[in-house]
């Protein structure tokens, strides 16, 4: 063989052995290039994750102060609603009681009974509420205040049916007609003498002068007899007797209390209210649910 065939040899020697070469390199390469994808593709992977992750925090987050504002939108609206209705009791039985001292017509005297009555009813409705929403740092006090102004309405009714039948005895003994103007000052006498009888407490009339003091009783309902007809309706007679034969009705003792006791739980549901509306923390808004 002549040095140009052995050349050609050569060369295709070199040849068949630089494609097995060839291919493993191609193949390392291959190997890197997928290891660099993967890599790349996980990179790309956790940092979307995180990134879903931080969003999805964020709107969490931004839910959960939405849910906690409009949380105590509720609350706020409820408490001032509750504080509004239990005053309100207060305020339009004074009004009704004022009102009973002029010469009230039968419509009037049953529109403020009703207005009156609706308003306690209103009061419990929004107390109801509370129970609802909480806490029971709120909700104790205005359990409290609302059984204080239903017996601070149950004495001013009971108030205006005294001062109606007040009015009515005074207007005749300022009228012009004799013997009825005699006849409510011989009435007003008696309801004087039997007040004699009452005891120190505002509780009841003193046991210790009971036969005297059903005596003067007697008096008075003789005494009211003689009175023009229709100038007393049973309930008010018996509200001037009871009113004379212990104390006024806001007079007695029970109705002091129930003031005393509604001043008192108001204080404690101001202070809770505002603990509650103004607090930072998110379980503020969870505690009632």
């Amino acid at each position: 063989m002549d040095l140009e065939g052995i050349g050609t040899l050569s060369a295709a020697a070199v040849a068949l052995i630089g494609i097995p070469a060839t291919v493993l390199v191609g193949r390392w390469q291959l190997k890197a290039a997928m290891c660099t994808a993967k890599a790349t593709n996980e990179a790309g992977l956790a940092q979307a994750e995180a990134a879903y992750s931080a969003a999805l925090d964020a709107v969490r987050a931004e839910s959960n102060a939405a849910h906690l504002q409009w949380r105590r939108s509720i609350q706020r609206e409820a408490y001032a609603s509750f504080l509004l209705a239990a005053n309100r009791v207060k305020e339009r039985g004074e009004r009704f009681v004022m009102d009973n001292a002029d010469d009230l017509s039968a419509e009037s005297i049953s529109a403020g009974r009703s207005t009156l009555e609706g308003t306690i009813a209103i009061l419990k409705e929004t107390q109801t509420i509370i129970e609802l929403e909480g806490p029971d740092s709120v909700a104790g006090p205005a359990a409290e205040m609302t059984r204080a102004a239903e017996m601070i309405g149950y004495y001013l009714s009971k108030q205006a049916i005294y001062e109606r039948a007040w009015g009515k005895i005074g207007r005749l003994m300022d009228g012009e007609l004799p013997d009825m103007r005699s006849a409510a000052e011989i009435f007003m006498e008696s309801l004087i003498d039997l007040s004699r009888f009452r005891s120190n407490d505002s509780s009841g009339p003193d046991e210790s002068n009971a036969p005297e003091a059903r005596e003067a009783q007697r008096a008075c309902r003789e005494a009211g007899k003689a009175l023009p007809p229709g100038t007393l309706d049973h309930e008010e007679f018996e509200a001037l007797l009871e009113g004379w034969a212990s104390h006024p009705p806001t007079s007695h003792s029970s109705y002091f209390d129930a003031s005393r006791q509604f001043n008192e739980s108001e204080i404690k549901f101001v202070r809770a209210a505002k603990i509650e509306l103004h607090a930072t923390r998110p379980q503020s808004a969870s505690r009632s649910n």
